[in-house]
């Protein structure tokens, strides 16, 4: 898993695969992400569940969200992703005065029209060329150029609403594992538990969770289990050794040795750091 402390204000990069690469070293982060596929094919296991995404469909990764991205044996891939804080995303907000960035940053896939998705590589390309050449004024062509891509997710994801009746629905026993994962993260929990509870071997699950999701289970879980701590270091006064308890950790020490792996702060660092931001 991996973090980062400090969000990019906005970033813009075009990524090659060729099949070969590992799976990209990820788990949650304080910006936003948003990933566009415009050859071949990836899986990408975002919150719960694993979508796979081709040519014209776009991933939503709200901030905090656990997600990682497999291109292993897929062949030639090309994607740009857009990064970006919250901050930015204020930005974006108080100049339109409504929220548009929460109506569009709902995690999963998007997938843009046949005939628009010409028109979303070039508003990308716009992008990648004020970011990396840094004409006069690119800041603000990149932040209007982001606006308007939320725009269109938010247009794309309501027209598929519209026409399928519904988001795509949840199914899947690995979806159904990692939901049961998240909703107990913070109880004790160990793979001999969850191969009894879904009737799987415990060498079954493990193999079929991983393939599924990229993750390990217990990778999963502490994942979660930070993820928690996180948002509860933030928003309430209880103390780490608290906080560690109540994020399903046990042991204190243990509990601070895997907050500083994951995010490269100490507890009570991140807890500083947020009230400053």
């Amino acid at each position: 898993m991996s973090t980062s402390g400090s969000a990019p204000s906005f970033r813009i990069l075009k990524k090659t695969y060729t099949g070969e690469e590992r799976p990209e070293v990820e788990g949650f982060h304080f910006f936003h992400e948003l990933f566009y596929v415009t050859e071949g094919t990836c899986s990408v296991f975002i919150g719960q569940r694993t979508y796979h995404l081709s040519q014209g469909d776009f991933a939503v990764i709200p901030a905090g969200t656990l997600h990682k991205t497999d291109f292993r044996a897929v062949g030639h891939s090309v994607k740009f992703v857009v990064s970006f804080s919250r901050e930015t995303a204020g930005r974006i907000d108080a100049f339109f005065g409504e929220p548009l960035t929460a109506a569009c940053l709902r995690a999963g896939r998007v997938t843009a029209p046949a005939q628009r998705r010409e028109a979303a590589a070039m508003l990308m390309n716009r992008m990648l060329y004020e970011s990396e050449q840094q004409p006069p004024h690119a800041g603000s062509v990149c932040l209007a150029c982001l606006a308007q891509l939320l725009i269109s997710i938010l247009r794309y994801r309501r027209h598929e609403e519209e026409t399928t009746g519904a988001v795509e629905a949840q199914t899947g026993r690995i979806q159904e594992i990692a939901d049961y994962i998240a909703r107990h993260a913070a109880e004790d929990m160990t793979l001999e538990h969850l191969s009894a509870r879904f009737a799987l071997s415990p060498s079954h699950l493990s193999r079929t969770f991983r393939k599924a999701t990229g993750f390990g289970i217990r990778e999963y879980l502490i994942n979660l289990r930070i993820r928690k701590a996180c948002d509860l270091l933030l928003t309430t006064d209880h103390t780490v050794t608290r906080i560690a308890d109540l994020s399903g950790f046990s042991d204190p020490n243990y509990f601070g040795d895997a907050f500083r792996k994951a995010t490269g702060l100490s507890p009570r660092d991140y807890r500083k750091m947020g009230t400053e931001a």
